[in-house]
């Protein structure tokens, strides 16, 4: 019974921690998940009860600590924040966006009038806020700054709760990591870096790599922006490069935006058309019957259509070689071929036909005179002679 009065005690003694997040990509959050070789060794240390890539479904007790990503752009953002309030003891910024409102919150700082098209009434639930840091609605006990974050300063940050100790809050700038790092000065090479001015505590990543650093850990206590401005200007770069550069990552927390927000438009809902009610089903059947016909006549006829189509391009594929082959008559054909000598020969042409018929009738009908006198002619000579049987019975006749 003891000893399972001590393992009780043991659970009970791991802090709670959570993992929240509002508007934002995540991507702070997973940066706790790549601490793949002391992430086991932490947990076994502490009782994850929120996490959303981890876990299922969230816990609603309460935490010890509360790690928040993200920014307030929404006011169900603000609705869940401040009950993550309530419910932690420690709360924790964790990321840009949670820390100084990130390149989400640059929409403060751009005339309304470009974008104004674009926002609308979506969801009565859901509408727009001014997007700020979290800070700006309620209290935070600490600051992992970072976009995203260093993994290591989120493990070391545990660890350092769990050992009883404060979280050593870095106020170095990244220049310092960069000497250490025995980095060449971009500002030299004409870049424009803003490391003087940057909270450090990341390594100096960037400017390891030859880029140089936007500042998306935000400012440091003693960054003087008006002598790093100056600076800038002197070294050739535009006042209005100098602003967007500022304001891409930290531009709430160095200066207050002047413009409001831009109200939502409603959107007109298009009225849906009225639907016969029908009462008997039968009707119903024999319309749906109805529709399946038309829908196949209008098939057959597509199909038609088709293979006409597809009928006459073959029909044009085949004519068209011949065209092709067609040559152009030669300068000798031309002569010949001339309109006005093809016109006389034609009418020539047509004319002896015509007189060759009449001087053929003629000949027909002197032909027929002639035979018909021949006949009249043949009439008259057998009229004169006289049959001889006829005169030798009228002699016998005599006789007797």
């Amino acid at each position: 019974m003891a000893k399972a009065s001590n393992n009780k005690n043991a659970k009970r003694s791991k802090p709670t921690v959570g993992f929240y997040d509002l508007a934002g990509c995540q991507g702070c959050v997973l940066s706790f998940i790549f601490n793949e070789d002391e992430l086991l060794d932490l947990a076994g240390h502490i009782d994850l009860k929120a996490f959303r890539f981890i876990k299922g479904a969230n816990d609603d007790k309460q935490f010890d600590i509360v790690f928040v990503e993200g920014l307030v752009a929404t006011n169900d953002d603000l609705e869940v924040l401040k009950n993550i309030r309530e419910k932690a003891k420690v709360l924790v910024a964790l990321g840009a966006c949670a820390c100084t409102g990130c390149i989400p919150a640059y929409r403060n700082f751009i005339d309304t009038s470009k974008y104004a098209y674009l926002v609308y009434e979506k969801v009565k639930e859901i509408k727009d806020v001014p997007a700020t840091p979290i800070n700006e609605h309620v209290a935070v006990d600490f600051y992992i700054p970072g976009c995203p974050p260093d993994k290591k300063q989120i493990a070391s940050f545990i660890k350092d709760i769990l050992l009883g100790k404060n979280p050593y809050d870095y106020d170095r700038p990244v220049c310092f990591e960069c000497r250490l790092n025995e980095n060449k000065c971009l500002l030299d090479e004409g870049k424009m870096c803003l490391g003087p001015i940057t909270r450090g505590g990341c390594q100096s990543v960037c400017t390891n790599g030859g880029l140089e650093c936007w500042g998306c850990r935000g400012p440091t206590p003693d960054a003087d922006i008006p002598l790093m401005i100056k600076l800038l200007e002197e070294k050739g770069f535009p006042k209005e490069h100098i602003r967007q550069r500022l304001r891409t990552f930290a531009g709430m927390v160095m200066e207050k935006p002047t413009l409001k927000m831009v109200k939502p438009k409603k959107i007109k809902k298009k009225k849906a058309a009225k639907k016969k009610i029908v009462k008997n089903k039968v009707v119903k059947k024999k319309s749906k019957a109805k529709k399946k016909v038309a829908k196949k006549v209008k098939k057959k006829k597509v199909k038609k259509s088709k293979k006409v189509k597809k009928s006459k391009k073959k029909v044009k594929k085949k004519k068209s070689p011949k065209k092709s082959v067609k040559k152009k008559p030669s300068a000798k054909k031309k002569r010949k071929a001339k309109p006005k000598p093809k016109t006389k020969k034609k009418k020539a042409a047509k004319k002896k036909p015509k007189a060759k018929k009449k001087a053929a009738k003629k000949a027909k009908k002197a032909k027929k005179a002639v035979k018909k006198k021949a006949v009249a002619k043949k009439k008259k000579v057998v009229k004169k002679k006289k049959n001889p049987l006829t005169s030798i019975l009228k002699k016998k006749l005599k006789k007797k």
